[in-house]
């Protein structure tokens, strides 16, 4: 016989009800250190498990941490060499810190000795805003070890009464106590540590740089440095029988320079290690053949979590980079086009047009934006950075540039060697951030009137050359001279731009051709053919009108974009393209009979396609749109797809026909006005004319149907 349980079914229901509660509190584990980390040592390149890295450094009088002062792992990886370091040297560790100035070194003193509480020491000790996060576990590690922790840095109080005079003056007229703070005597950087600083700092309030290393002595980098390599040498002076760990800022230690030269001059028989700790988005992705030259050791920390900066934390979260890729058709070796679209522009459109562009010559890949948005005309479209946050989602892009090249070069029939990463606008700003910094991108890359240059000409240079193999810039007159900053700016670097104006979509589609080594179109022989915008007014109207141009130049046919009074007199009717919906244009009403040249609502069970007539539709084309919707010619192209036909001046009203689609269960709609492209007035005004009609329903809009009118009717 089965034994019953002792437990009740109340009774389970309360046990399973508190292991659900513990197991919400339990904590989410971090990767181990080992797998959060990747070391490399410089010397000979060997990658190194924790506890040779940790033996290797025991051996050195002073280790200097380069650190990201925001970084998460970084924090755990200080620690960890803490309290390895206590380990290997039996305690014999002074602890020396960037982020504690020199003038309240006895409060740090009282702390440790336990003579003040926690709260009066941070009340009296000027913490960083992250102190609690990324620096206390080390402060606490050494007040449990009972080692002393020294406060390095130059003292901001002294430092604002140096400024705009005669420092040395000053410095020497301070009183014995306050002199005593500062290092006995201020030695000169190296002019290449200053041609950092500069690259690192160029475009920030006005700063300019220059000048000799003598020059520069008291500039506030320099204080710096020299304070804290005095510190350092001080602290090995005073405990030669123990190793100096140095934590400081990784421009501070790069190179061997700033902090650790300073040190070096006044400590010339000491041995020391430099390690950086750098973030890495992925451990598998990092350069250490490019980051030999500036540490001793290399420590690469997977980016998990940021600390407190500029008013938020942050946390690094799986994301995808989407992307659109057509390939031509049974060819092998074919050169890729990256395109990354202006923030106005359809990733369809962009699609569409280089496809006309490149033909069957080329692979494209367009990519999504990462931040959609409806524009001013209720078209999606889209951004790339956002806010503040833009140095990291300009990282996060270029990376995923890098991620997918990597992948389209190693499935497809795709030549690596043909490679062009090109942009326009906002996607022109992307291209200039990820051909400055991007670690695996030796392509040509090419920025069309790029957007964000006052931000990006604040960014700091690399110290190192990119790996991009060319950089194209195409602009009006009207951004040259910020461009030229910019371009200057990469010539530093040794990525010297070209220069092109931008004059057209012809001359630049030809251009880009070129760069991916595609043969020259042949210009059409004969007498152009002229498509005829209403109106230039809408961007988007023009860049639909551009994409038809684009579709008669791949067929063979010279073409020029005119308006209506431009257009010479006794042009044969033949070929004038006049982009007009309805009436006795190009496309009749009549023309979509099929369902071609309508767009189809989105989502994988369909939806319902509602075809807005303009005012002053004539009674012929309202009849005609009304027999399409009865005779459902969207379900010719899915089985799914609905079309139903409002009206902006009459009846059915716009909102009458979403109240009936909402009565008959269909959620999911794309409005578009029966025209080739609406400005912006006429979609808001739209879109105010809903009131409460469509709430609760999945509401998509389209502008117009030019785009779609030129991906299915051949010209």
């Amino acid at each position: 016989m089965a034994h019953d349980s002792p437990c009740s079914a109340a009774a389970l229901a309360a046990c399973a009800a508190f292991a659900q509660a513990a197991l919400a509190q339990t904590p989410r584990p971090l990767p181990s250190l080992e797998a959060a980390t990747r070391i490399v040592a410089t010397a000979d390149g060997a990658e190194l498990a924790w506890p040779d890295l940790l033996d290797r450094l025991a051996t050195f009088d002073v280790v200097f941490l380069g650190e990201t002062h925001v970084d998460d792992t970084t924090h755990r990886v200080e620690r960890h060499v803490l309290e390895g370091l206590l380990a290997r040297k039996a305690g014999k560790v002074v602890l020396s810190m960037e982020m504690f100035e020199r003038d309240v070194q006895p409060v740090v003193d009282d702390y440790l000795a336990g003579r003040i509480d926690e709260p009066a020491f941070l009340a009296r000790a000027r913490p960083w805003n992250n102190y609690a996060t990324a620096y206390r576990p080390l402060v606490e590690a050494a007040k449990t070890a009972g080692i002393p922790v020294v406060a390095a840095n130059f003292p901001g109080t002294l430092r604002r009464r140096l400024a705009g005079g005669d420092a040395k003056a000053a410095i020497d007229g301070l009183p014995a106590d306050l002199r005593a703070l500062l290092p006995a005597a201020f030695f000169p950087a190296s002019a290449a540590y200053w041609e950092r600083v500069d690259r690192a700092v160029r475009g920030h309030m006005g700063f300019s740089g220059g000048g000799t290393p003598e020059a520069r002595l008291y500039e506030t980098q320099n204080l710096w440095d020299n304070a804290m390599g005095d510190a350092v040498a001080q602290a090995r002076a005073a405990h030669p029988e123990a190793l100096v760990l140095h934590v400081a800022g990784g421009f501070h230690t790069a190179y061997r320079d700033g902090t650790v030269a300073q040190f070096a001059a006044r400590s010339p028989g000491s041995t020391f290690a430099v390690v950086s700790i750098a973030p890495a988005l992925e451990l598998h992705g990092v350069r250490p053949d490019r980051d030999a030259e500036q540490a001793d050791f290399l420590v690469y920390a997977a980016a998990l979590a940021r600390d407190w900066n500029e008013g938020n934390y942050a946390v690094t979260i799986p994301a995808e980079l989407r992307y659109r890729l057509e390939l031509p058709h049974a060819r092998q070796d074919v050169p890729l086009l990256v395109w990354l679209p202006d923030r106005g522009t359809r990733v369809d459109d962009a699609m569409a047009s280089w496809l006309a562009a490149v033909g069957d010559g080329a692979a494209v890949a367009v990519v999504e934006h990462p931040f959609p948005e409806l524009q001013d005309d209720l078209a999606p479209g889209g951004r790339y950075v956002f806010g503040d946050g833009f140095r990291a989602d300009y990282g996060r892009v270029a990376y995923g540039l890098a991620r997918l090249v990597e992948y389209v070069t190693r499935r497809f029939p795709v030549d690596p060697a043909r490679v062009v990463v090109a942009g326009k606008g906002d996607g022109g700003a992307v291209v200039l951030w990820a051909a400055l910094y991007g670690d695996w991108l030796p392509v040509d890359f090419v920025a069309i009137e790029p957007s964000d240059l006052t931000r990006l000409g604040m960014e700091a240079l690399p110290d190192q050359k990119p790996v991009a193999r060319s950089l194209l810039l195409c602009a009006g007159f009207e951004d040259d001279k910020r461009l030229q900053q910019v371009a200057d700016d990469y010539t530093k670097v040794g990525l010297v731009p070209e220069r092109i104006p931008s004059s057209g979509t012809p001359r630049l589609v030809e251009r880009l051709r070129g760069q991916l080594r595609l043969p020259p179109r042949t210009d059409p022989a004969g007498e152009p053919w002229f498509v005829v915008l209403a109106d230039d007014r809408s961007p988007r109207a023009r860049e639909w009108a551009d994409l038809h141009a684009e579709q008669l130049r791949a067929a063979g046919r010279p073409v020029e974009i005119r308006l209506p009074t431009s257009v010479p007199a006794n042009t044969p009717p033949e070929r004038v393209r006049r982009l007009v919906v309805g009436g006795d244009g190009p496309w009749p009403v009549a023309a979509f009979a099929d369902g071609r040249g309508l767009p189809l609502a989105g989502g994988p069970f369909g939806g319902t396609t509602v075809v807005v007539l303009p005012s002053g539709t004539s009674a012929a084309d309202r009849a005609s749109w009304l027999e399409l919707e009865q005779k459902k010619v969207l379900k010719r192209r899915s089985m799914f797809a609905n079309l139903a036909v409002a009206s902006q001046d009459g009846e059915p009203s716009l909102p009458e026909v979403l109240k009936k689609l909402k009565a008959m269960g269909r959620s999911r709609v794309l409005v578009v006005p029966a025209a080739f492209c609406a400005d912006a007035a006429t979609m808001q005004e739209l879109r105010r004319s809903l009131g409460d009609a469509a709430a609760g329903m999945d509401l998509a809009w389209l502008p117009g149907l030019g785009a779609e009118l030129a991906r299915s009717t051949g010209h």
